[in-house]
């Protein structure tokens, strides 16, 4: 066995795969049409190019490693106001790094070179883990892989160090293998963008919880949604009696679980501190301050005036109470 890979089943790490560097010239006109139709989100690549070709990274690169990380505890499903399940506990970004970076070393070691990827960059994470070998795709665009389901985050390392490839020799990404003629997730999906070939990734409300700035129809929608949205995967039957996630460090937070939207109106600079350690602090205190408002006002709580201390709280507060025109 080779030693990167004893390393990487030493660490506990169940879902990865290796595929030979080069371009994806078969994905070319997906992300061009995603960007030509302003399908694409801010939080994306903006080259067509790089989506596809990685000489950028590594000129020599000769393997693309592709590793799928189970975060999902078992938590009642949510009632009220909630954080989604991926935000729970530590920030997967930090949680990931230190994995792959183990692993990087190791490459480094040897010396070769080892880039490592989570999150916000131009590789096509779930294409890649698809090829790969890691799960299927389903309806609701998400990797789904047979032991945790969909609730997998997913990272990447790239180096010029040979490793054999797992990839799968059949792409059949549009033909939903793993989800027959089920179609639930299209059915749930509150934006009603699945199930209509390629979507617009701005109208997912796990994005649109995340975005600075928020329309009236957009805050209307949110319903209860602090960060993120789990109802495409809470309803996929894929996800159900799967694994619990074997990285302790993913284990919910207590504060996270049961949240109140009034407390968290009302969070302090010392208080948000602990809300950094998530994935739901990255886009600081005034958003989560800002989404805890609109699910305030569309339940109509009593909330103290005095935490509406800034003036992009002041905006919100005027276009709610705009939206919902009750008697103030």
């Amino acid at each position: 066995m080779d030693d990167i890979v004893k390393k990487i089943n030493d660490l506990g790490i169940k879902h990865y795969g290796f595929i030979d560097f080069k371009r994806l010239d078969e994905s070319y006109d997906f992300f061009k049409y995603r960007k030509d139709k302003g399908l694409d989100s801010s939080f994306e690549e903006e080259s067509v190019e790089n989506r596809i070709n990685f000489k950028n990274i590594m000129e020599d690169g000769k393997t693309i490693m592709s590793f799928a990380f189970p975060y999902s505890y078992s938590v009642e499903n949510p009632k009220g106001e909630y954080f989604s399940l991926y935000a729970l506990g530590e920030d997967y970004h930090i949680i990931l790094r230190d994995y792959l970076e183990e692993i990087a070393v190791l490459i480094r070691n040897k010396g070769y070179k080892a880039e490592v990827f989570v999150d916000n960059n131009q590789l096509p994470e779930r294409y890649l883990a698809y090829i790969a070998g890691l799960g299927e795709i389903g309806r609701n665009s998400m990797l789904i892989t047979e032991t945790y389901g969909s609730y997998v985050f997913l990272g990447e390392i790239i180096t010029n160090y040979h490793l054999e490839s797992t990839e799968r020799k059949e792409i059949r990404v549009e033909d939903y293998i793993t989800c027959g003629d089920c179609d639930l997730c299209v059915k749930a999906c509150p934006a009603s963008i699945l199930g209509k070939g390629i979507y617009d990734t701005k109208k997912c409300l796990s994005f649109i919880s995340q975005k600075k700035e928020l329309d009236k129809k957009e805050m209307i929608m949110l319903k209860g949604r602090l960060f993120g949205c789990d109802t495409c995967q809470i309803v996929c039957p894929l996800n159900k009696g799967k694994k619990e996630s074997y990285i302790e460090r993913f284990r919910p937070k207590d504060y996270m679980l049961n949240p109140d939207a009034r407390d968290l109106l009302c969070l302090t600079n010392k208080d948000f501190r602990k809300y950094r350690d998530t994935s739901a602090g990255w886009r600081g205190k005034k958003l989560l301050q800002r989404n805890a408002l609109v699910e305030i006002k569309r339940r109509n709580l009593n909330y103290d005036k005095k935490c509406i201390n800034t003036e992009y709280l002041e905006k919100y507060e005027n276009l709610l109470d705009e939206i919902y025109k009750r008697d103030l």
